[in-house]
Formats: C-alpha cells, sequence, structure tokens
C-alpha cells in the first residue's frame, strides 16, 4: 500500500512543523522561491531497521519526526538585484538513509578531535556514536551525538572547532526556523566565526539574531521578539495519526 494523502491534508502538516516561517519569508519582497519538499514518512520496519544497524534507538522526538516525514527540506532565495537572485536560505534534515557516520563525517571528526582547542567539544568515548543531520554546506557538519546516554547536537566547523547547539532535536529544529535557515546561523548560535557574506544577510533581514546576550548562548535559547512559538515534540507523533488516518480514507 502506498503513502498518499490529499494536498489540503499535506499543505496543513507542513504548515504546522514549519510553524508559519513559509509566510513570515513569502511577506518580504527581497525573498521569493520559498519552497519546501513534501516527503513521505518512514514506516515503523525502516525506523527499526535503521536502530539495528546502527545499535542505537533514536530518541523520541526524532522517531516520531522520520515517522512524519522522512527528512526536511525548506530552501528560499534571495533578490540580491533586479537581475541577481541566489539561493540563500536552507533548513535541512537528512532523510533517514542519510543519517549516518559518512566518510566525509568521519574525515572531519578525525581531524576536529586532533586539534587543539579552549572551546567547548562533546565528551565522546568508544562507545559514543556520530550521525550526520546535516551538511551545513560550507561550514562544516551538523552531528547528531549520543554519548554517556545522552543525545544532543553539535556543529563540528571545517576548522576543527565545535559548537554547542541544542540537548534535542526538537530544540535544534526550532532554532533552524527561528533563524530562517540563514546561512551559518549555527556558527552564529555557537559563537563561532561566520562567514562574512552571510553575516551581511543577518543584517539586512534579520539583526536581533546577532544580538543576543552570552546567557542566552548559554542557555540555548533564541530571541523571543521573532513571535515563534516552542514546537512540541507530540506534533510529530499526532501528524503520524493523521497521515494514516488520511491514507486509509484515501484506500477506501
Amino acid at each position: 500500500m502506498s503513502f498518499c494523502v490529499d494536498l489540503v491534508s499535506e499543505d496543513s502538516f507542513y504548515e504546522n512543523i514549519t510553524l508559519g516561517v513559509t509566510k513570515l519569508l513569502e511577506s518580504d519582497p527581497r525573498i521569493c522561491n520559498v519552497n519546501v519538499e513534501r516527503r513521505a514518512p518512514c514506516d515503523r520496519v525502516a525506523i527499526s531497521t535503521w536502530e539495528q544497524r546502527h545499535s542505537a534507538l533514536l530518541p523520541e522526538d526524532l522517531r516520531n519526526f522520520y515517522a512524519s516525514t522522512d527528512g526536511f527540506q525548506l530552501t528560499w532565495h534571495y533578490k540580491y538585484s533586479a537581475d541577481e537572485i541566489l539561493p540563500v536560505g536552507s533548513i535541512r534534515v537528512n532523510c533517514l538513509n542519510e543519517l549516518c557516520l559518512s566518510p566525509a563525517l568521519k574525515d572531519l571528526l578525525d581531524f576536529s578531535l586532533t586539534r587543539p582547542t579552549s572551546g567547548p567539544r562533546p565528551l565522546l568515548n568508544t562507545k559514543s556514536k556520530i550521525f550526520e543531520l546535516d551538511s551545513c554546506r560550507t561550514i562544516g557538519k551538523v552531528c547528531l551525538v549520543h554519548t554517556g546516554g545522552m543525545w544532543s547536537v553539535w556543529l563540528a566547523t571545517r576548522e576543527g572547532a565545535w559548537g554547542w547547539l541544542a540537548d534535542s532535536f526538537t530544540h535544534y529544529f526550532r532554532m533552524a526556523l527561528v533563524h530562517l535557515g540563514l546561512p551559518g546561523w549555527q556558527a552564529a548560535f555557537a559563537n563561532l566565526p561566520m562567514i562574512p557574506w552571510a553575516e551581511q544577510l543577518f543584517l539586512l533581514l534579520a539583526p536581533h539574531l546577532l544580538d543576543k546576550t552570552e546567557s542566552d548562548s548559554s542557555s540555548g535559547t533564541v530571541a523571543s521578539e521573532t513571535g515563534l512559538n516552542h514546537i512540541d515534540p507530540n506534533i510529530f507523533k499526532s501528524s503520524v495519526r493523521h497521515h494514516k488516518s488520511t491514507t486509509r480514507q484515501t484506500n477506501q
């Protein structure tokens, strides 16, 4: 039986998990081509197979996320001028099959773990597991880290630095939405060096995101003036039920 939902229900689902960010982006005349990929959910067998292959149980919020949609991709373009429109914004969560320790990520980790640093880094041991959540374009890799029985999300940069991002997937996903998928927002949040042209986009589109206090960064919160609400992790679980209900109705 193939997965199938009607267009209205699908639109409603993606509007719910993006907390209205697409409408916010579309309201800015400098932004165009706002697009969210529609993806089918992962079934229980696929999720269980992933957990057996990697000998790790996904955190509940991420398990519910993949049971709602096999990854996530939101992109948008910026109008630099009347004749120049370039791809800029991106919020991505790798599909389940790409949630792994890729060769590129392994090379980056081998490099970063040998670099002397005075900043934060995850406390890794032989039982730790690291999976690539997002390629983060030219900055590095967003890593889902499991160590000491706890999950967390980190940025590993190409320069060998580490930056803590969140203590749960839901928190990370919410931060990605609040930062509108601006290039290098992970580095900005972790107080790591930003790409100069990316910083200019922050100043143009969301200057308040660069004006956060040290306590904001250490506690993992983001500026409240965006007006966005916290994501309830149960939204993914309820979406699964909604998809299943709609699928049954479609196939009757």
